[in-house]
């Protein structure tokens, strides 16, 4: 999803600089792609809270563990 809106937002700056996109095209593919770097910073970060939590349940979680993860 990343990179579909890193391909739209260039496309759209491309035909804006061209002179045949409006600012309004290319202000909402901006949007769109602050939105999926929003969403892959979220999904990461659940990703790792939900390893942490598990790590913890099932008593593994020392300092080992958590610099394992931080490394990641």
């Amino acid at each position: 999803m990343l990179q579909i809106a890193r391909q739209s937002f260039g496309a759209a700056r491309h035909r804006y600089n061209a002179g045949v996109g409006n600012i309004l095209e290319l202000l909402n593919a901006q949007s769109s792609l602050s939105d999926a770097s929003r969403q892959r910073i979220q999904a990461l970060t659940d990703w790792r809270a939900a390893r942490l939590q598990l790590a913890a349940k099932i008593g593994r979680l020392g300092i080992p563990e958590l610099r394992r993860v931080e490394g990641d």
